[in-house]
């Protein structure tokens, strides 16, 4: 899950709604919709949307396990420093 939701203003919804419904669908991500530039709905496909609403721990789980995927990738190609302890973030 990207850190960073997906947006589109509310006008885009209504001349583009079957693209980014299946978008959502296929991503499985939330699409924050935007009105007069503030956030008005957030979308999210049925079956992401049933599990957050039966077992959040199983979702907030698998957003923290492709969160950590990310951070490791990051550091294998240099991108990040790895931190050994918190006297680490003064350097």
């Amino acid at each position: 899950m990207n850190p960073i939701p997906r947006t589109f203003s509310t006008r885009d919804l209504q001349r583009q709604y079957r693209s980014i419904i299946d978008s959502a669908k296929q991503t499985k991500e939330a699409v924050v919709l935007i009105n007069n530039s503030a956030p008005e709905a957030v979308l999210l496909d049925v079956e992401t949307y049933n599990q957050l609403v039966q077992d959040d721990y199983a979702w907030d789980e698998a957003f923290v396990v492709k969160q950590v995927a990310q951070a490791n990738k990051s550091s294998r190609v240099g991108k990040s420093k790895r931190l050994i302890s918190w006297s680490d973030l003064d350097d």
